[in-house]
């Protein structure tokens, strides 16, 4: 569920870590940070999205851990973006994982 917290602004708290993921409102749709970690959660997070008619415009990681990577159809066919630590960060373990590098 989405609680807003400032106009515009809203998290939703995980259940499993309670880590939040944020959700920003604005003209064009609307921008996620750190989306949540289930497969429940992020479903939840897509449905409350179209029911507020906010689509995701684009997705966000503050930083390059497993819980802040995750992403899900729910949510879209939205950019995501990183700094580009994170970016470079999430290669080389997609690159480990695929036996790459």
């Amino acid at each position: 569920m989405l609680t807003p917290v400032a106009d515009g602004v809203f998290v939703h708290r995980s259940e499993l870590l309670r880590k939040l993921t944020v959700v920003v409102h604005g003209r064009a749709g609307a921008l996620v940070v750190d989306p949540g970690i289930t497969a429940t959660e992020l479903a939840c997070l897509g449905d409350d999205l179209r029911a507020s008619g906010q689509v995701v415009v684009a997705g966000f990681a503050t930083h390059p851990d497993w819980d802040h990577v995750l992403w899900d159809a729910a949510l879209g066919d939205a950019p995501r973006f990183g700094t580009a630590r994170c970016a470079a960060a999430i290669v080389v373990s997609v690159r480990r994982l695929l036996g790459r590098g």
